[in-house]
């Protein structure tokens, strides 16, 4: 990994590019644009996204568009956690966090602030999610050895059934990201962001009707069964594809359908072209003309 970062012998470069160029690297993979959100657990994160960036390639995983679905059931309502409430629930997230997160980034989330903790009043049932916190923070990226850790900053979002256990805990999703392909993304099978021109979402169990989500500030939220006992190292949730998403525009068009991963579904290269910014830093641009697959969305719009 460190030969990606190191000078080549048989091409030298001027002094102090190289260590130029190595910086706006790092800066850049800070920023690469988001495909799907995993938990915090281990460098080899940072490590692919090194390839990614270095390769100048964006691979987006196609989406089902065309969907109909039977109407939603009505908006939950919510209510905003006391200040007890909201410290409770940051202990029970902070600690179910540090258990499932490698070694290598012990107490991930101690430094974040809760931004907003609530709850979906009426839920019954002991499995669905109801309860979610929303933390502002630094994230500190591992670096492969040699290299300073990177730091970036983002979001922590954790979740917590009506019956009291925690669902995830390490969801985190970095301010400023982008969005490929689609104006609507998953970050949980229950929870997930969105952009212009997505003015409503719903969430649909399998073999249910679907659930109307609670849109905030890019988020989205949906009261429904969550993913429980999660192990140290899982770094995905197999039950995901148990529940389809539809985004809605502002005249109640269906104009995304996100049914998770497709296993079977081949790869999209999206080729990207590195430009300067006024400010004298590079940045990476899809190639145009851009294939639907590649758009990108800017997040919060």
């Amino acid at each position: 990994m460190n030969e990606l970062l190191t000078r080549r012998t048989d091409r030298p470069l001027p002094p102090g590019v190289h260590a130029k160029l190595r910086a706006e690297l790092l800066e850049a993979i800070v920023r690469e644009p988001v495909r799907r959100p995993r938990r915090i657990l281990a460098p080899a994160l940072a490590a692919a996204s090194v390839l990614v960036v270095v390769a100048g390639l964006v691979v987006a995983v196609r989406a089902f568009k065309t969907d109909s679905a039977p109407p939603a059931t009505g908006p939950a309502k919510t209510r905003t956690l006391t200040a007890d409430e909201t410290a409770t629930l940051r202990t029970q997230c902070l600690a179910e966090a540090n258990r499932i997160t490698g070694k290598s980034l012990p107490h991930p989330f101690t430094d974040y602030k809760v931004v907003r903790a609530f709850e979906f009043t009426g839920v019954k049932d002991p499995k669905v999610v109801s309860t979610w916190l929303i933390g502002s923070g630094v994230e500190r990226i591992p670096m492969p050895k040699g290299l300073p850790p990177q730091t970036s900053p983002g979001f922590w979002l954790c979740s917590r059934t009506a019956g009291g256990v925690i669902s995830e805990s390490s969801i985190r999703f970095g301010t400023g990201a982008r969005l490929s392909g689609d104006p609507m993304m998953r970050i949980a099978r229950n929870a997930g962001v969105y952009t212009k021109p997505v003015a409503r979402v719903t969430v649909q169990p399998k073999g249910q009707a679907p659930v109307e989500a609670l849109l905030q500030d890019g988020f989205w939220f949906a009261p429904t069964v969550g993913r429980t006992n999660w192990g140290p190292y899982d770094s995905d949730d197999t039950g995901q594809n148990d529940f389809v998403v539809r985004g809605y525009d502002a005249n109640g068009t269906l104009i995304v359908t996100d049914r998770g991963i497709d296993p079977t579904a081949a790869p999209v290269t999206c080729p990207v072209v590195v430009v300067t910014l006024p400010n004298g830093k590079l940045d990476t641009v899809p190639k145009t003309p851009t294939p639907p697959e590649c758009r990108e969305y800017r997040w919060p719009s």
